[in-house]
Order: structure tokens, then C-alpha cells, then sequence
């Protein structure tokens, strides 16, 4: 989720591409590029992968793209984002224009030339699997990939019911999953055709965030997609949410159906429907759909387990995969729900109302969790159902995940400090979904505070090392030259681990002040307990099992 914090950051930010650009062009397999260098880097955007899935190609595979005319294409203007719904927050954060015509993919390169071919990152953009693209201002990575020395790509998928709308396994029927699909063409576009742009398609590390990051995880769990990649992080995925089955999307179908006056089954009149009036139609469905199956409204229209593409669960597939797994990095921010219960309940919630809410969702299992999680005797609720629901649908199956898999595991807890911006989502000096990509890709670099561009650089440098050095057994992001910042009681609210390993997996350090803002683990084991697993760099208590986790661990359907 993109937070009110970020408004005044993003606003400020674009000034940093007014000055002049200079032209630059790389020649592909399918013709040339026209892009531009800023200061920072190089940045090609709109380069389509995909042919337009429009007419025939509306629910359909996507089709290779070929030699594009003219023989140059320009990438140096934002492409337009996918279809989807109107956006409901401030309008520096939707996008300008939408189109069917939308798989495309934009590049940042650093300016330096080199013989060498560089790492190469592939950015999954979240978005619920239904808002945003790739070309955000948040995502403007040029100070990123010039400082670290790696190659960033950002890919655009279909959305929403256009990109997920599946109505069975019948030869006239919607097979689903159009927009993993496109994840998948663009990478292998990616793996074809980036040594054009100077990296190294042998040296692909996949990341992402939110929905994306649930993309991320999809592909490292699929045996085809191992030869597309040599590592992997994933950000903040909501691993609680249920992937659909094809009898859970009838419903959705029947009301669009009648949203868009099209018979069941009648494909030609949905294929002759305009995109406009598809995503008004899913905007009304998303509205008419009641269940206590309360994580379906958290993400609407998402991937369907078809066997062929998705074989189950994301849990369920990691604890029965057939192949070596490759390294992984994977982790959350503090308090991943803070900003979607404030949206939701935009006022108080009660002590009486925080527990019909947990009876509603959780039934008398609620009795076991409230012993976790009990309610004030009066007063306001919402920050401690977002720590529930932070736990529940990020945190927790995330750690399950971590221990089956991932190399390393983290926290991210740093608020923005930058004075002067308005927050009406609860996330004031919080660290909530999706926070930590403004640190990542460096894009607000002019307005960041000193301790910001410490925060900023240190993320940045921990992931791409972890790029830079997938190749090497014994890969740690830690081993690649970062100075320690040095803590200051005053100024400093940071406590930087480096190279540190304790004895005791279990030891609560803290800065001076009593906060930690990035915890990183290195797991060790992946057959022992889950306190037993890691050796903290630096940790919490966040790395020990609660009551919570164990129910959500022991049986995962149990909040169907």
C-alpha cells in the first residue's frame, strides 16, 4: 500500500529529472531503443515484450512480441499502466493514462560503461493484482542501479478481471492467470535480451512486494521457471490470502456477467466489452461480494490453482516442491496491516467491537488468539488489530515460508522521518506496507534525511550484494564492503548489525533508544524448530513462535 506519508515526498521528488537529458539508444534483437541519461543513469521506458492482448488476445496467453516498427522504438515517456480501477488516492500516485495495450517494461541502467556484464533485478510490482504499474515515481531507480552498480527492470502485468478472470478448464472456457502468464513472457524477454542493455542474463535475482511478492514466490516454486533466475527476495507478501479455485470464482463471474448484460459463457460479448466498462463492472463486483471468507476482499482477483501454472497454496506448494530451491531472501515491515485497518474502520473501534470482529473472522478459535491479543478495557483498537492482522496474513506464514526455504530472513521497521507530510491512514511514524520501497530504490533521495540516506543506502547495498553474489556458495549480503553507520543516542535512531553473529539465537538487542528498525537472519537449519532456527544479527522477539502462528502453522485452512 502506498501511504498519504509518501504525497509531499513524491511531489518534490520529480524535480530531480527537470534538467536536460541526453539521448541514448541500444540496439536489440527486435530493432533499437531510443532512451535517455539523466545524471543518475539510463532509463528506457515502454519497451513492450507482448503483443497488445487486445480483441482476440483479451484473455488469451500472451504472444511474443516481434520486430517492432518503426525500427526504433521511443522509450524515453512513461507507458501507459494496465486497466484497472478508479484510483481513490491522491492522483501523483495513479497512474496518467491506462490501456489494454500495456505489457511493457521499463529499464534502468547505471551510466558507467563496462565490459562486464552487471547483475540484472526483476521487479514484480504489487498492487492488490489489481492497481498501480510499473512506472511510479517510487519506482524512478536511476540514483539506485547508479549506486550499486546492477541492472533494475520493472515489468507490467494484466490486472484485475482482465488479468485474472477465470470461469473453468473447458476449451471455451477462461483458463485464468493472464497476468502470471505476462510475469512469465517478460522475464524470459528479460533473460533474452538484457545483454543489450550491459547485464547478465546468467545472474537474475526476481524481487517483489505485496502482490508482487506473491508473484515472486509463484515463480520460485515453479519448476519451469528455474532456469529463468538464480536467486530471489520477497517483500511483505500476504501469504495468508487464498489463491482461487475455479468453483470460488463462479460467484464473481455471475455478478460481472450481469454487470456487463453478457450471458454466461458468452465470451464474444465479453471479448466485445471496453475495458472501461470491464473495470467499472469490477469495481461493482468487488463491492457485491460478501463472505466471511473475510481475505477475499483483501485481494479480489488473483491467481487460480489450474494445476498447470498454480499447483495450490503457496504454503502447500512449498512443503511438497521436487527440486533444489535457490537462495532466497524474505521479510515484512512492522506492522504490514496498520494502514489497511485504519482504511477500513476510519473510526474507533471499540473493545466490544474488536471482538465480534475476531468472533466474525475467526470463530472460536478467537478464544485461543485473544489470549495473544486482549483488547484494552477501553479506548481504541485498531493498533492492536493491526498487529493481529499483521501477524496473520504477513508475518506468521511468512516465517512458515522462512523456514522451508529462504537463506535469509528480515524486519524493516524505519519510519519515514522527513518533517512537513500529512498522514491520514494511521501510518504517522510508522512503518507500514510497502514503506520500505522508498529506501530501496533511492527514490526520494533529495528529501531524505542523513539518517534516511543511511537507511537507504544500507538497504539498497544488502539487496543488491545479495544480487552480485548469488553465484557464490555461501552467498551472504553482509560480506560486501558497507561501512557501520556509528549510533548516536541524539540523532541516530538506528542500530546497524554488521557481520555479527550471536550465540544466543534468541538475544534481544536494541539501540540506544530501545528501537531496532532492520533485523536480518541468517537460517542456519531448515530441520529445526523455528526459536531454534536462526542466528540473529540482530533480532526481536518477532523470530519467536506465538500462539497466533502456531494455530495459523498447524493448520492453515482455518480461517477458510
Amino acid at each position: 500500500m502506498i501511504i498519504w506519508t509518501l504525497i509531499f515526498l513524491l511531489l518534490v521528488s520529480l524535480s530531480q529529472h527537470i534538467s536536460a537529458n541526453r539521448s541514448v539508444i541500444v540496439q536489440t534483437k527486435y530493432g533499437d531503443v531510443l532512451g535517455y541519461e539523466t545524471d543518475l543513469g539510463r532509463i528506457f521506458y515502454g519497451i513492450p515484450f507482448a503483443q497488445p492482448p487486445i480483441g482476440s488476445l483479451r484473455w488469451n496467453r500472451p504472444v511474443p512480441i516481434s520486430k517492432w516498427a518503426p525500427a526504433t522504438i521511443n522509450a524515453t515517456e512513461i507507458p501507459p499502466a494496465c486497466p484497472q480501477p478508479a484510483c481513490d488516492v491522491h492522483d501523483i500516485l495513479c497512474p496518467k493514462t491506462t490501456s489494454e495495450d500495456c505489457l511493457y517494461l521499463n529499464v534502468f541502467t547505471p551510466l558507467q560503461n563496462t565490459s562486464s556484464l552487471l547483475p540484472v533485478m526483476i521487479f514484480i510490482p504489487g498492487g492488490n493484482f489489481q492497481f498501480l504499474d510499473a512506472s511510479l515515481v517510487i519506482y524512478e531507480a536511476d540514483r539506485f542501479v547508479n549506486t550499486t552498480n546492477v541492472v533494475c527492470v520493472f515489468i507490467q502485468y494484466r490486472l484485475g478481471v482482465l488479468g485474472f478472470l477465470a470461469t473453468g478448464t473447458g476449451p471455451n472456457d477462461l483458463k485464468g492467470n493472464y497476468g502470471i502468464l505476462d510475469q512469465r513472457l517478460a522475464i524470459a524477454w528479460i533473460k533474452s535480451n538484457i545483454d543489450a542493455f550491459g547485464g547478465d542474463p546468467n545472474q537474475i535475482t526476481l524481487f517483489g512486494q505485496s502482490a508482487g511478492a506473491q508473484s515472486t514466490a509463484l515463480h520460485y516454486l515453479t519448476s519451469d521457471m528455474q532456469s529463468f533466475f538464480q536467486a530471489a527476495i520477497i517483500e511483505s507478501s500476504p501469504m495468508s490470502v487464498p489463491f482461487r479455485t475455479y468453483a470460488e470464482y463462479i460467484t464473481p463471474t455471475v455478478l460481472l456477467a450481469e454487470k456487463l448484460n453478457c450471458a454466461i459463457g458468452d465470451l464474444t460479448c465479453f471479448r466485445t466489452a471496453s475495458y472501461q466498462d470491464i473495470t467499472i463492472a469490477q469495481t461493482a463486483v468487488n463491492s457485491m461480494l460478501t463472505s466471511w471468507k473475510v481475505l477475499f476482499f483483501f485481494e479480489p482477483w488473483l491467481p487460480v490453482i489450474d494445476n498447470m501454472i498454480v499447483h495450490g497454496q503457496l504454503l502447500e506448494m512449498v512443503s511438497n516442491v521436487s527440486f533444489t530451491l535457490k537462495p532466497l531472501i524474505i521479510g515484512t515491515v512492522t506492522e504490514e496491516a496498520l494502514g489497511f485497518i485504519y482504511g477500513i474502520w476510519s473510526t474507533p473501534v471499540s473493545p466490544r467491537l474488536y471482538a465480534e470482529i475476531g468472533v466474525a473472522i475467526f470463530g472460536t478459535k478467537f478464544l485461543k488468539i485473544i489470549e495473544r491479543y486482549p483488547p484494552e478495557r477501553s479506548g481504541d483498537q485498531r493498533s492492536l488489530l493491526a498487529r493481529l492482522a499483521t501477524q496473520w496474513v504477513f508475518a506468521c506464514p511468512t516465517r512458515v515460508f522462512a523456514r522451508k526455504t529462504a537463506t535469509y530472513s528480515y524486519v524493516f521497521g524505519y519510519p519515514l522521518q522527513t518533517n512537513g507530510t500529512m498522514n491520514s491512514s494511521g501510518c504517522d511514524d510508522h512503518t507500514c506496507h510497502g514503506d520500505e520501497l522508498v529506501f530501496l530504490f533511492e527514490s526520494f533521495w533529495v528529501n531524505f534525511t542523513d539518517t534516511d540516506r543511511y537507511i537507504s543506502q544500507t538497504l539498497a547495498t544488502y539487496w543488491t550484494n545479495y544480487a552480485k553474489i548469488i553465484l557464490i556458495i555461501n552467498s551472504n549480503p553482509l560480506s560486501l564492503h558497507h561501512d557501520c553507520f556509528q549510533t548516536n543516542c541524539k540523532t541516530l535512531r538506528y542500530d546497524l548489525f554488521c557481520n555479527l553473529i550471536y550465540d544466543n539465537p534468541n538475544q534481544l538487542l536494541q539501540s540506544c533508544n530501545g528501537q531496532v528498525y532492520l533485523t536480518f537472519n541468517k537460517i542456519m537449519s531448515q530441520s529445526t524448530p523455528i526459536n531454534k532456527l536462526e542466528y540473529n544479527y540482530r533480532s526481536f522477539t518477532y523470530a519467536s513462535t506465538t500462539p497466533l502462528c502456531d494455530t495459523i502453522r498447524m493448520k492453515q485452512h482455518i480461517f477458510e
